[in-house]
């Protein structure tokens, strides 16, 4: 049988057959449709085709501005916020400035000896400028409305600064008290530490799970749990999104990535947290500067990392977004004996909002992060920090379009992060629109005196 033609031939033609390469999917990206108007995957080899050999020139046009098939109306991002979302923040602005939530002064203590007592039974009221009344006050910020999707970017260039601490801790607190709808995502290039630091992370999808099916996701009959099962639930009901994880990858995250990523996390959550590489020239990170809403910059105590982060924000402004760098938001760990001193450089760049957080050995530890177990000053710190970020993104709504200046403002300590020119102008639309009343005792905030020092809350 070795010598029959037949056999010969059949295993010559084995011989010569060269079979398919494997594709691998995770590096494929997806056009709009295919020839039978499904998505369809386009890889390295769609790189050879072009309109010269038999593609249309107005596909392919779509295919660079949208290779993820989002839609153009996604891509473009939501446009100014209606009258009535201006409106309900400035009213909420207005009612955290003349009078404060309820129970924030008034529930019983659950801090100090005031809270000791009181699990005996009593009703111990908190020091009313005590830490406790300070924190209810943060969360309460915390809470207040925000129109659209505020994206929060976190960024400093030197690496080990406290980025994704910082972007883990945020996530969890906004999600803590605005009850859920939060989402951290991990901006990364390739390979970020997000998902690892945060308090769980059991699935292993990642950014690229999440534009394989942008296309579905973005279309009008999406809803929520389909984004859902490519996040990670955290104990403080927000989520994360883990960047790619794969050795040996090739592939980055870019600005289309990022653009399709953002326009998905839009439609399906409230707040995006984006935790940034080390990396401030790549696509991925100018990209999330043009389109966040507020900055935050952690900084240590080390001349190197101050440096990078002044290096930051004036590169920032050099780029045109000169309101951006002036509004972002210093998260400041670790200065000691040098704070005074790092301030006052903060604040010679224009930088005021600097918020003093404690150094945590959990947090400086690499393990993850639960915020059930950080010590309280560390969470009270954080949560300041976060209240200050909301105050920052309520704010340019606030003082929008609002009728009349005046050079007085009310006696209340409370507010916190409102600065002297928003407390007039709020107080001018609370006159403008009778809400105050125009015979009613109107001072310059004074300084605490002994009396209200030892003022024991009962």
């Amino acid at each position: 049988m070795d010598n029959d033609p037949e056999t010969s031939t059949d295993t010559v033609e084995r011989d010569d057959y060269t079979a398919e390469q494997p594709v691998d999917l995770r590096r494929q990206r997806l056009r709009i449709r295919s020839d039978d108007g499904n998505p369809a995957l386009s890889g390295e080899a769609d790189s050879e085709v072009g309109p010269g050999h038999g593609e249309d020139p107005v596909a392919l046009a779509q295919d660079e501005s949208d290779p993820y098939g989002v839609g153009e109306q996604n891509l473009a991002g939501p446009g100014e916020p209606s009258a009535d979302e201006v409106a309900a923040v400035r009213e909420a602005r207005l009612a955290m400035l003349l009078k404060p939530a309820a129970g924030v002064h008034t529930d019983p203590a659950r801090w100090g000896w005031r809270g000791r007592v009181n699990a005996f039974g009593l009703r111990v009221r908190p020091q009313r400028r005590g830490q406790e009344v300070a924190y209810r006050q943060a969360v309460e910020r915390i809470r207040q409305p925000l129109p659209g999707t505020p994206v929060v970017l976190v960024a400093n260039p030197k690496g080990g600064s406290g980025k994704t601490p910082a972007a883990v801790l945020l996530s969890a607190l906004f999600g803590r008290h605005r009850g859920g709808r939060v989402v951290a995502w991990d901006a990364h290039e390739a390979c970020g530490s997000l998902a690892s630091r945060a308090a769980c992370c059991p699935s292993e999808h990642t950014v690229w799970d999440v534009l394989s099916h942008a296309h579905e996701l973005c279309t009008a009959n999406a809803d929520a749990s389909g984004l859902a099962r490519f996040l990670q639930r955290q104990p403080t009901l927000d989520e994360i999104l883990a960047s790619d994880q794969t050795p040996g990858g090739s592939v980055c995250i870019g600005r289309e990535e990022c653009a399709a990523l953002l326009a998905v996390l839009r439609r399906h959550r409230e707040i995006v947290v984006v935790d940034t590489g080390s990396n401030d020239r790549a696509d991925g990170f100018r990209w999330a500067v043009a389109n966040a809403t507020q900055l935050v910059v952690p900084v240590i105590g080390r001349r190197d990392v101050i440096v990078s982060a002044l290096r930051l924000l004036d590169g920032i402004a050099e780029d045109g977004h000169e309101d951006l760098a002036a509004r972002a938001v210093i998260a400041l760990c670790g200065a000691g004996a040098q704070q005074a001193q790092v301030t006052d450089t903060l604040a010679a760049a224009g930088i005021t909002r600097v918020v003093v957080v404690p150094f945590d050995p959990v947090l400086a530890s690499g393990e993850r992060i639960v915020v059930s177990r950080l010590g309280r000053p560390s969470v009270r710190a954080w949560t300041e920090v976060a209240a200050t970020v909301a105050d920052s993104v309520a704010e340019t709504l606030a003082a929008r379009h609002l009728p009349m200046q005046t050079r007085f403002v009310p006696d209340i300590r409370w507010a916190a992060g409102m600065d002297e020119a928003t407390h007039q102008r709020l107080l001018a639309y609370a006159l403008h629109e009778g809400q105050l009343s125009r015979s009613r005792t109107i001072r310059t905030p004074a300084s605490p005196t002994p009396v209200d020092d030892l003022d024991p809350g009962w």
